[in-house]
């Protein structure tokens, strides 16, 4: 696998990497971000302060600050000043030459992060939910690579299968992210427009919807397969060290040259991607723990969505209408004027309460009481500040029928269980050629023995004297026998059935089709 050497003291101080960021810090940064696009965009092509004043000219920088903010760049370690002078014709070609500047290998990734950044700040990132496909894929491949043993692979063909599902879990991760972060953030937006709405309302909720079904769809056989390729990741570890850093250790220079090696060569790599798909010690998984946030979220949007959609159906709040009412109360000049204007705007002529009654369950005033007589209703805040009337706060989570699933899940497990145990005790009493007669059962099979024979009557060809059966692998068929009797022995008891004769077989495909069964609730 691919690794990155970084020779030690370069950067490694936490300290000396913060300086990398200095250049955003100050009212400068869009000088130093032009200079630094000179040299990314070059391939640590070199070039001379004069050379780099010409490339920023366009930008409207001042040449004369050039200078300086390249030595300002060099002396945080964004640039370096190159080694090479080449072979000088003369002294000036000399200084010349040796006064050239180079981006260096952190000054490319800091500007690249950063100019990530700032290109999708306002962005709504895309969930690939299809890379869990392909992240299952990869999976496979690699267990089927162990199942035949690691060691009968080429070693660059299994550190490019490694490298496949990291890079695949690695893009899934930080998109699902990102967006679930953004969902976060968008529960509490209170200052959607019209437009806003709509989207929140058809696009965003139904998206959510589909992804993580789609995740949900996904996690369980990724999380299966990892299972089965666990257990190999000791012999798969030694076939992956024959990168740089394997070879910089067995050279000595571990001390002098940290090697950034890729995901996928430590066990811990591997525990980490497992946590993201299946539970660990009682705790769910990432992906669990992530979708269940998003539901929350989801159900507060949709909460909020409702709320703010009434604005576009004609039940906005009545609040600053209200409050306008109140003035022309408050200015009136006599109680007189104040009865008019209440009749005036609310047309109830001589009505005593305005209103509706309180909310308190001992309210002291009669309804025959004036309102300007009665004690102040309490008004929730909702209706008071934003002429509300629904009821405010969380929705109402959506109850975890888990262990009832579960629970139903078993109890079908069992019921399989016992029927396949049924059909087999039935199968083993029955003689070499299927005859039943005088075969001894036990209750579970003289049961399924008993509704075998009472469901071949009712079936398609009832009035036959050859009637037909099936049920869980066991073919049934009674025929009609003038003075025959077929008697069968249980622990309840001896049945015995006058003038007909039971075959008990295995069903083949020739059979009839079986009856329907009912199914356990």
């Amino acid at each position: 696998m691919t690794d990155t050497p970084r020779l030690s003291g370069s950067n490694s101080d936490p300290a000396r990497a913060r300086q990398l960021f200095r250049y955003l810090g100050g009212d400068e940064w869009p000088e130093y971000r032009a200079i630094l696009r000179v040299f990314a965009s070059t391939f640590f092509a070199e070039f001379t302060p004069q050379e780099v004043e010409s490339a920023v000219a366009p930008a409207g920088i001042d040449p004369s600050v050039v200078a300086d903010r390249l030595e300002s760049l060099r002396r945080w370690g964004n640039l370096t000043v190159s080694s090479s002078v080449g072979t000088p014709s003369n002294l000036d070609d000399y200084y010349r030459k040796r006064n050239r500047y180079l981006i260096t290998r952190a000054g490319q990734e800091v500007f690249e992060l950063v100019e990530g950044v700032l290109a999708g700040i306002d962005e709504i990132g895309d969930v690939q939910a299809g890379r869990l496909r392909d992240l299952h894929h990869a999976l496979r491949v690699l267990n089927e690579q162990g199942t035949a043993g690691f060691e009968f692979v080429e070693g660059q063909d299994l550190a490019d299968a490694v490298r496949k599902v990291f890079d695949l879990h690695r893009a899934f991760t930080n998109e699902l992210t990102q967006f679930f972060t953004e969902l976060n953030q968008w529960q509490s937006r209170y200052d959607l427009n019209a437009d806003e709405v709509q989207f929140f309302a058809g696009v965003l909720v139904d998206y959510v919807h589909e992804q993580l079904i789609e995740i949900e769809r996904m996690t369980r056989p990724i999380a299966r397969t990892l299972e089965e390729v666990l257990p190999k990741v000791g012999d798969l570890l030694p076939a992956l060290q024959s990168g740089l850093a394997v070879r910089v250790e067995q050279a000595g220079l571990a001390q002098n040259m940290t090697v950034r090696q890729l995901p996928g060569t430590v066990v811990a790599d591997w525990r980490h991607l497992e946590a993201w798909f299946a539970d660990q010690h009682g705790q769910p998984s990432r992906v669990d723990a992530l979708t269940r946030q998003a539901l929350a979220a989801v159900r507060s949007l949709t909460a909020n969505v409702t709320r703010l959609s009434r604005v576009g159906l004609g039940a906005a709040s009545r609040r600053s209408d209200f409050v306008r009412l109140a003035g022309f109360f408050d200015r009136a000049e006599s109680p007189g004027l104040a009865h008019q204007i209440a009749a005036a705007a609310f047309g109830l002529g001589s009505c005593r309460r305005l209103g509706e009654l309180s909310a308190d369950a001992d309210d002291p005033a009669p309804t025959i009481t004036q309102w300007k007589d009665a004690p102040r209703a309490n008004v929730p805040v909702a209706l008071r500040e934003r002429g509300e009337t629904a009821p405010r706060g969380l929705a109402t989570p959506i109850m975890d029928r888990g262990r009832e699933r579960e629970l139903l899940r078993r109890r079908r497990e069992r019921d399989r269980v016992a029927l396949e145990a049924a059909a087999s005790d039935l199968l083993a009493g029955a003689g070499d050629n299927g005859c039943i007669d005088g075969a001894r059962l036990p209750a579970a099979a003289f049961s399924m023995l008993r509704d075998l024979i009472s469901r071949s009557g009712s079936g398609e060809g009832s009035d036959s004297d050859r009637r037909f059966a099936n049920e869980a692998g066991v073919h049934c068929e009674v025929r009609r026998a003038k003075g025959a009797v077929t008697v069968v022995h249980c622990p309840e008891g001896t049945f015995s059935m006058q003038g007909l004769i039971v075959t008990i077989t295995p069903a083949t495909r020739n059979d009839a089709a079986p009856s329907p069964v009912p199914v356990s609730q």
